[in-house]
Formats: structure tokens, C-alpha cells, sequence
């Protein structure tokens, strides 16, 4: 992905109005470079970057993908993801290092310039997709 910024004129949702996976599966999807380095003063271009991922996405494909990287994560945590789930994120987020990116970025704007989230985003990321997908054959 290109690492110039594009700001977008209209956001479709205030960055407040998402969760943080929301937030990071934005990111994911925005011009945030995968070698960014995070500095103290970057926090507006980090919601930038969020409401740029957003409208890239639109919101269903946002909220949808959040949901399933968020029910990946959870079977993660407790050692129950099965092939099927790996290989439907893998397949979703391919870029393993800008995922986990994004994710500590999102975490980054969640715990400085826009503390926490709205009742709706903590609603959504209670509400995980488990995503399967059949895993690949591997040629013998």
C-alpha cells in the first residue's frame, strides 16, 4: 500500500463510533505504511489514516471483517483455532506484520487522543464472526 496519507473530505463515521478492532482493521486497510514507527505527535494522522481505511471499506465490509478478526483472535487466545479459522484470516488480512500493526496502533488511539468507544462499537465487539474457510491443499 502506498505510504502517502490521502485525507478523506467526509468521514463516514467518527472515529469515536468504532470499536478497536474496527479501528485496527481501518488501519489495516488505510495508505499506514507497514514499516510506520509511531511518534508522539502522529496521533491525528493515525485517525486520519482510521477514517481513511473506514471509507475505503465502507462500513459493512468494516464492521464484517472486525467481527471476523475478532472471533479469529478470540479461538486464538484460547488455543482453539482450527485450520478452517487460520486460513480464512490468513486469507482476509494476508500481511501478518500490518495486522498486528494496526492492531497495536488501534490500541495506541484507543488509549490516547480518542479514549475508549460508544456504547453501538462495544455492542459490535461483543458480537465475534468464528470464519472458517477449507485450508489449502499442500502439494506432497
Amino acid at each position: 500500500m502506498p505510504a502517502t496519507l490521502t485525507v478523506v473530505e467526509s468521514a463516514p463515521v467518527p472515529v469515536r463510533d468504532l470499536s478497536n478492532m474496527e479501528r485496527a482493521v481501518a488501519l489495516y486497510a488505510s495508505d499506514m505504511p507497514t514499516s510506520y514507527r509511531y511518534r508522539r505527535t502522529d496521533d491525528q494522522k493515525l485517525c486520519d489514516w482510521i477514517v481513511q481505511g473506514a471509507a475505503r471499506l465502507g462500513l459493512g465490509e468494516l464492521y464484517w471483517s472486525a467481527a471476523c478478526a475478532s472471533g479469529y483472535m478470540r479461538l486464538w487466545v484460547d488455543d482453539e483455532a482450527e485450520p478452517g479459522h487460520t486460513a480464512a484470516h490468513v486469507a482476509r488480512f494476508p500481511v501478518e506484520k500490518r495486522f498486528h500493526l494496526a492492531m497495536r496502533m488501534a490500541t495506541l488511539v484507543t488509549l490516547g487522543p480518542v479514549p475508549g468507544v460508544n456504547a453501538a462499537a462495544m455492542e459490535r465487539s461483543e458480537q465475534p464472526i468464528f470464519e472458517t474457510a477449507q485450508p489449502m491443499a499442500v502439494a506432497a
